[in-house]
């Protein structure tokens, strides 16, 4: 049976896209749920570290998930303080280590820093004016920066041609300081224990 050159032509056009569409050898249509994708976002609960009692506040992860900048906004209740406060606290978080533990798990480790606003009554408005007079305190005392070094713990959902960035949840502790801390630090050699100045948080973080 004979075929012109526009059925054989079409004929194998057909073939060659259902060929196209069909997984190459060795391939089962997963991909490393641990791999960066495009820029995925993050929710975070923060507990302590000077970012408020509790904190909530997200972010998201640039340069191949090594980098996470993020806002968050923490409350300090009134039995922790003479008046509820909230605190406002940018924050910046590098990875460089990143080593993975079969296909779902990453453990990391890291270090960052952070500025944060405390919009409230502070010891700046306290109510004996004349202890505390206008320049008494020569630093600032609703905005604090500070840095960190962090460990992290992290769990990956399945990945699929479906959805190639799956969930991933991670538990990370905070281990840091901040300015007034060190500047407190410096005029009490002895006084002050290095361990006194240290501030301590714990987290998770929820990405997609």
């Amino acid at each position: 049976m004979l075929f012109d050159g526009r059925q054989l032509l079409f004929s194998g056009l057909v073939v060659a896209g259902l060929a196209g569409n069909l997984p190459a050898q060795g391939q089962s249509g997963q991909q490393d749920p641990l791999m960066p994708g495009k820029a995925p976002f993050f929710l975070t609960l923060h507990v302590g570290g000077g970012a408020g009692t509790v904190a909530l506040g997200g972010g998201v992860q640039l340069a191949h998930q090594r980098l996470e900048p993020e806002v968050l906004v923490g409350y300090v209740p009134r039995r922790f303080s003479s008046k509820p406060l909230t605190i406002f606290t940018f924050k910046a978080t590098y990875l460089p280590i990143r080593p993975t533990f079969g296909n779902h798990w990453r453990a990391s480790a890291g270090v960052g820093g952070y500025v944060n606003y405390t919009h409230g009554a502070t010891i700046r408005d306290s109510k004996d004016p004349s202890t505390y007079t206008p320049g008494y305190y020569f630093f600032s005392t609703k905005v604090r920066t500070g840095l960190f070094v962090t460990p992290r713990l992290t769990y990956a959902g399945i990945a699929t041609v479906q959805h190639p960035n799956p969930s991933r949840v991670s538990a990370y502790a905070e281990l840091g300081t901040n300015d007034l801390y060190l500047l407190s630090l410096l005029p009490n050699k002895g006084g002050i224990s290095p361990t006194d100045i240290l501030t301590l948080g714990f987290g998770s973080k929820v990405g997609w």
